[in-house]
């Protein structure tokens, strides 16, 4: 099943999500994630949002300028973020590779929302990361090994997620773990690096989530 890349109202790196967009996924737009690809002359899939961080009168203009557009509308006052309902339809889909690009920026909050919803999509079977140019965040349940070649960025953290990652161990690390127990306070797992060509991440119970970040 093609992956779905749900464009988002945060900050979006337009080298970056142009490059995402080049792949032809399938594209779904949340509110402000429109008016990027309305910009870039792109098109959405779906397109979903209550529309309160657009430009008064833009949606309406939209509707009238691309008839055939596929629009979900909600009230401002709504249980879920515009990204959550973008996320809960890709699912209902059946697209199990989830990318969020606008997932992060100045709102602390939206950003925190976002990681939430890795867990939600894990939840559900899928994969879902929240991609800018500086950080790539994801959430596992499982062991897992990350490759030199494909990281984003020159430092890896860890951080346990909803309660206590147990059994952690961390193999070609510079600063290695052996069946450690990760809980939800502290600093710890911040700002680790690969020594070796790949790292093993190890663990037996938890949810992790790793966020590898460049300067």
């Amino acid at each position: 099943m093609q992956k779905a890349v749900i464009i988002s109202g945060g900050s979006i790196d337009e080298d970056l999500a142009l490059r995402f967009l080049s792949g032809k996924p399938y594209i779904i737009a949340a509110d402000k994630g429109l008016l990027f690809l309305e910009k870039h002359g792109l098109s959405a899939n779906l397109i979903v949002g209550d529309f309160d961080s657009s430009p008064a009168g833009f949606i309406e203009k939209y509707r009238s300028d691309h008839p055939e557009a596929q629009i979900r509308s909600y009230r401002p006052e709504k249980d879920y973020t515009d990204t959550e309902i973008a996320v809960t339809a890709a699912l209902e889909m059946g697209r199990k590779e989830i990318i969020i690009l606008g997932g992060t920026g100045s709102r602390l909050d939206h950003v925190l929302g976002n990681i939430q919803l890795l867990e939600l999509i894990a939840d559900r079977g899928g994969t879902g990361v929240i991609l800018d140019q500086h950080n790539r965040i994801t959430l596992h349940r499982e062991s897992f090994i990350i490759d030199r070649d494909s990281q984003w960025g020159k430092y890896i953290s860890f951080f346990a997620w909803g309660g206590k990652v147990k059994g952690l161990s961390l193999k070609g690390f510079h600063y290695g773990l052996d069946h450690y127990e990760l809980g939800t306070s502290g600093s710890l797992g911040v700002s680790n690096e690969l020594d070796a060509e790949s790292g093993m991440v190890e663990f037996t119970e938890g949810r992790l989530l790793m966020v590898e970040s460049a300067d």
